[in-house]
């Protein structure tokens, strides 16, 4: 089952933002402003794909973040990037508002606690079925 990444509206407008000024600028206005680039880097074309490349991972990591509960797995997708967590590892979860980064796009998350000490936060519109999904493999979990 795939469990949709809760958004937050202030990083959304983050996200959208950066992304923009990361791809329209060097396409569009390739003189403006001062881009900081060694002399073999002084090309529009480097700039748009170097730049805009950045700016579509942004919008990727936005649209394409969520999590899936499989076979005794539980797989994070945030954009480019994955993470696999054996749900068996899992040894607890609790709420968190850290604001440290994570493969999550709110700051309602809830921590997972697994392996030898390893944290991960995600942000799951449906935190409740998620963590029922969780329980039903592992009744084990330790919820907080």
């Amino acid at each position: 089952m795939v469990f949709p990444s809760k958004k937050d509206w202030w990083l959304g407008v983050i996200i959208w933002g950066s992304a923009l000024l990361l791809i329209i600028p060097p396409i569009l206005f390739p003189n403006f402003g001062v881009w900081m680039t060694p002399a073999f880097l002084d090309k529009q074309w480097i700039k748009v794909i170097l730049l805009g490349s950045t700016g579509v991972i942004l919008l990727w990591i936005w649209f394409r973040t969520n999590y899936t509960v499989k076979e005794k797995t539980l797989q994070i997708t945030y954009g480019p990037f994955k993470k696999k967590v054996n749900i068996d590892d899992i040894r607890s979860i609790q709420q968190t508002k850290d604001p440290f980064t994570a493969p999550a796009l709110s700051m309602d998350k809830i921590e997972i606690n697994y392996a030898s000490f390893k944290i991960i936060s995600i942000s799951p519109k449906d935190k409740q079925t998620l963590i029922q999904h969780l329980l039903q493999q592992n009744p084990n979990i330790e919820i907080k």
